[in-house]
């Protein structure tokens, strides 16, 4: 009997410890299955949100692509406008919004950052740095110079390879255009915080790091506004020509005829004789065109035009004739543009009286002029409507701008509907040719 006892007995402590083993398996089991399934979930919202961003920006292209084949004549808004109305989205689970900070302002702009807002640091308006900036830091706009220059030879003031080569950590300068505005970084005497500001991954946008004092870096002074660096307000990405009036390719004046000028003038509703054509072709192929000249020389137009040339020379160039010259022709080939110039259309008033430091009465007539027009300008032409403007002053701002953007940055966040999961895709795109080309893809 005690022999039976103590066999039931051990017998009920084999059972108890395989079901408490049993008990802690499945645990194991379900706590594991649960945090694969949340793993799983998780990763699920982080696609559907980075598939959301990535809708966004298709969008955006797509938008920029129609807009540059068709586009919407005599409206210098027209773009801005559209990209706008297609900044935010939904898709299946998911969300999108595009939206950017520009100059000084606290608020988010709708739509994608125009990169023609900017000054371009590798065009010849590379100059006005030393006065948007200064007074710099001896020597830093000649440290600038010398690293694009093709020589090894510093200039007064400058600096060039001996120097790099001499720091702890070496290296050489580019002694060619800037990749990126980032890469000022490397010009001997400027630092990160002077290109980035708060703006620590150069996106446009306030984030929350940017925004928490000095708990992570950047340190910021957690003011729920982005105060932005030198990049705010330069560029190296806009080039110039590409999207034309028309929505034509843009006519190389060095490799077409009269009959196709005389048909693009047609396209837009303008008569232009195949004589006319043909002076401008043999103006260009003489090197006697110039985009400055022309807009110049409209300052004597009220008494020259439909004057008739003297000798058999043609008359003057007429607004509508240069509006159309500089919209649909180039003096360059497609695959070799200049630098872009500002968008007189989209440039933030803090950049104009950067640029403009002690004339701040050109930059009021400038911001007057676009502001009383509620589309804008629609050409360079239309400069001269400006109150006070002469051919000494188109001189100075015909080089620095126009009314055509061709690369835009889009940042596009994509949210996951159930957990808020965010993705953020940055695209630099340009639409100077179609299709639109991404220039720079960046997921964070």
């Amino acid at each position: 009997m005690t022999s039976r006892r103590k066999m039931r007995g051990t017998a009920l402590v084999a059972v108890l410890w395989g079901m408490t083993i049993t008990a802690m398996l499945v645990a194991t089991l379900q706590v594991g299955t649960t945090r694969m399934s949340l793993l799983g979930r998780d990763t699920m919202e982080r696609i559907r949100a980075r598939w959301a961003a990535r809708a966004g920006a298709e969008e955006t292209i797509a938008s920029l692509a129609y807009l540059t084949r068709y586009p919407v004549p005599d409206d210098g808004y027209a773009l801005v406008t559209e990209l706008e109305r297609w900044h935010a989205g939904d898709v299946d689970g998911g969300s999108w919004e595009i939206k950017h900070l520009l100059g000084d302002n606290a608020s988010l702009f709708a739509g994608p950052l125009d990169e023609h807002s900017r000054l371009n640091v590798n065009g010849e308006q590379r100059a006005y740095i030393d006065i948007m900036f200064g007074p710099l830091a001896w020597g830093v706009f000649a440290a600038i110079e010398d690293w694009i220059d093709e020589d090894d030879e510093p200039s007064e003031f400058g600096v060039e390879r001996d120097y790099y080569l001499s720091l702890d950590a070496r290296y050489e300068p580019r002694n060619d255009f800037l990749q990126s505005i980032a890469e000022l970084e490397l010009v001997a005497g400027i630092e990160p915080s002077d290109i980035r500001g708060e703006d620590w991954n150069l996106n446009a946008r306030l984030d929350a790091m940017e925004n928490d004092g000095d708990e992570t870096m950047p340190i910021d002074n957690e003011s729920d506004t982005l105060e932005g660096g030198w990049a705010r307000m330069l560029t190296v990405r806009s080039v110039s020509d590409g999207a034309t009036l028309s929505g034509e390719p843009r006519i190389w004046l060095l490799a077409t005829d009269g009959p196709e000028l005389v048909e693009r003038f047609e396209l837009l509703g303008m008569d232009f004789s195949l004589e006319r054509a043909e002076s401008l072709i043999n103006d260009a192929v003489a090197g006697s065109l110039d985009r400055t000249t022309l807009l110049a020389d409209l300052g004597n137009e009220t008494s020259t035009e439909g004057s008739g040339g003297e000798d058999g020379e043609q008359p003057p160039w007429t607004a509508d004739e240069v509006a159309v010259i500089l919209g649909e022709t180039s003096m360059r080939p497609s695959h070799r543009p200049d630098w872009g110039r500002i968008n007189i259309n989209t440039v933030p008033a803090e950049t104009l009286y950067a640029m403009f430091d002690g004339n701040e009465e050109a930059v009021e007539a400038l911001l007057t002029l676009r502001t009383r027009r509620a589309n804008g300008l629609a050409s360079i032409v239309d400069l001269w409507d400006m109150p006070g403007m002469n051919p000494d002053t188109m001189t100075q701002l015909g080089p620095l701008f126009d009314t055509v953007s061709n690369v835009f940055t889009i940042s596009s966040v994509g949210r996951a509907d159930a957990t808020g999961q965010l993705s953020e895709i940055n695209l630099v795109v340009d639409r100077s040719s179609l299709p639109v080309r991404i220039l720079e893809y960046r997921e964070d």
